[in-house]
């Protein structure tokens, strides 16, 4: 599935081979801003997966703005922990999640 945000199209990989990866990993989700990816796994439930899907999503946001070079990473993260599950409350995604 692709999310449209601005300009960018960002991938989102959400099948049994991201899965496993992500397993080994032992995160529920990841991205890649420089690739324009994000990778969630397809087992969780859908309302978890839509709030990793939005939390991995506002990396990629805050990366096209100036707050990448104006917070640390370990502020990036708990701005985006704090706001991705309000969010997920209250935005539709376009997709079909």
């Amino acid at each position: 599935m692709d999310i449209a945000l601005g300009p960018y199209t960002i991938r989102v990989l959400c099948d049994e081979a991201t899965d496993l990866l992500l397993a080994d990993e032992r995160v529920d989700g990841d991205s890649d801003v420089r690739k324009g990816l994000i990778r969630v796994r397809s087992d969780l439930d859908h309302a978890r997966r839509r709030e990793v899907i939005l939390h991995e999503l506002l990396h990629h946001c805050i990366a096209l703005t100036h707050l990448q070079v104006r917070w640390s990473e370990d502020e990036q993260e708990e701005v985006i922990r704090a706001l991705a599950p309000w969010l997920a409350m209250a935005v539709t995604l376009g997709v079909s999640d």
